[in-house]
């Protein structure tokens, strides 16, 4: 099954439907396999203790991933230092090495303006389910 690491702005995005919200539902859906590490549940809720509108909802999606079966919870081994404009986002890609994925989904134009690392695929919601479809096809 696909691994992705799903990006902080994409998780909350998915509470306001749209596109992200399609990307978090192939994961409810047990489509994919999502990536995460201590780094990135601890950015998911430092985040989420600023919308408290969104916030009982989004914590009770990460209430589900201790009980599920396609999520996969990895330490990284690489200390990756590639995004200098914001090295908060490395956490991403080094996630992404360690378990194996396939692909980052993101809205940080920072991880999207690299495209890839190490044959890991960077895309926008949109652009995902796109590539998520055809691979289907």
């Amino acid at each position: 099954m696909l691994r992705v690491v799903i990006d902080t702005n994409v998780l909350v995005s998915s509470v306001f439907g749209g596109k992200p919200n399609e990307v978090v539902k192939l994961w409810r859906d047990q489509q994919l396999v999502l990536c995460l590490s201590d780094e990135i549940v601890a950015e998911y809720l430092e985040v989420l203790a600023r919308f408290g509108d969104v916030r009982q909802e989004l914590l009770e999606f990460l209430a589900t991933l201790s009980q599920s079966q396609n999520a996969v919870f990895v330490v990284p081994g690489d200390h990756i230092q590639v995004v200098v404009a914001d090295p908060e986002d490395d956490k991403f890609l080094e996630c992404a090495v360690a378990a194996g994925a396939q692909a980052i989904v993101s809205g940080d134009r920072h991880l999207l303006d690299l495209g890839q690392f190490r044959g890991i695929l960077i895309m926008a919601p949109a652009a995902f389910l796109a590539w998520f479809r055809a691979r289907q096809a």
